[in-house]
């Protein structure tokens, strides 16, 4: 491939093809992606990223014929999506998940099912069924790393599903994308409330909640994750955007949290490890906090709250508010 320090004329020539099999690959020319990546395995099959665009162009081939019987709109997107998850698994298994030729072919897929997607929204095709289009409409877009189209779409199915923790998470994590961080870490804050384990992390990359899913890793490496993200927010101050909460809502969550109590103390320390009991309890006592310390402020209920958390895990807390007075 290199003679010494320098590139021949032969490599020049490969990497201009493989260059050109991946724009057929983006642009769903699966027919003369494959003849690219033929002609040169044919050649030198062990030039880097040829193996996994052969493959990659191959498999589409493959499945060009079922998408030509489809209609257009959901039954093709959904047709797509479905594929994309196989093909997902098929790339892990050879190992070119996440490589030049994965990227190329999921612009096309992804491109193309947000198309289908719209037109199925547009056409009413299942009226019920709407929140799942946006929804995956969304995850098109996002995944395309097209923001502001997936923040318009989510803004506009929030207006009808406001409490959905995994539209709430995405939309953040656009936000966030987008430069507005004190909109997102609220979301953020808000979703991870509402249901934790309703959260797809993969899709929400963006730093803070790298940054949280690190600490709960590491700190917590055979539970869900995804459960102990609001607390490490809370002592992280990560998630120090915080939005106002009814006396309503303040006494639901009291009542949450007598709930959670009578589970957390029956059970066993492996039994806890097991459940989402252990930080979800400790969430509702944060969120509680919160409310007597910037909404209606009571230092004996603060005191309460803050002993009772350091009863539960002093690792955690005693610390923190040995720093942090209430």
């Amino acid at each position: 491939m290199n003679n010494g320090d320098q590139l021949t004329f032969s490599d020049d020539k490969t990497v201009e093809s493989v260059n050109r099999g991946l724009d057929f690959l983006e642009n769903g020319d699966f027919m003369n992606a494959f003849s690219v990546f033929d002609s040169i395995m044919n050649n030198k099959p062990d030039y880097p990223g040829v193996e996994a665009g052969y493959r990659t162009s191959r498999y589409w081939l493959n499945r060009v014929p079922g998408l030509a019987t489809l209609n257009n709109g959901k039954e093709s997107a959904d047709f797509l999506m479905g594929q994309w998850n196989e093909f997902e698994n098929y790339s892990r298994e050879k190992n070119f998940f996440g490589g030049s030729a994965f990227k190329a072919v999921q612009k096309y897929i992804y491109y193309n099912s947000s198309e289908h997607y719209k037109t199925a929204f547009a056409n009413q095709e299942s009226p019920a069924d709407n929140f799942s289009l946006l929804m995956n409409l969304a995850v098109c877009f996002m995944t395309l790393e097209d923001y502001p189209k997936t923040i318009e779409t989510l803004e506009y199915a929030k207006s009808f599903f406001k409490n959905d923790p995994k539209l709430l998470s995405i939309l953040a994590a656009a936000y966030f994308k987008t430069g507005e961080a004190p909109k997102s870490l609220l979301l953020f804050r808000e979703a991870f409330f509402i249901n934790p384990s309703a959260i797809d992390i993969e899709l929400i990359k963006c730093e803070p909640i790298n940054e949280l899913t690190s600490a709960s890793k590491e700190a917590h490496p055979d539970e869900d994750i995804r459960e102990w993200v609001p607390v490490y927010g809370f002592l992280m101050d990560i998630f120090y955007v915080k939005g106002k909460i009814s006396q309503q809502t303040a006494e639901l969550i009291t009542k949450d949290i007598a709930s959670l109590e009578k589970s957390y103390q029956s059970m066993t320390r492996e039994k806890l490890k097991k459940s989402n009991v252990l930080p979800r309890l400790i969430n509702k006592y944060l969120w509680l906090y919160d409310y007597y310390h910037f909404q209606n402020y009571d230092l004996s209920i603060l005191s309460q709250i803050s002993q009772r958390l350091i009863e539960i895990d002093k690792s955690l807390f005693g610390s923190y508010f040995s720093k942090n007075k209430p």
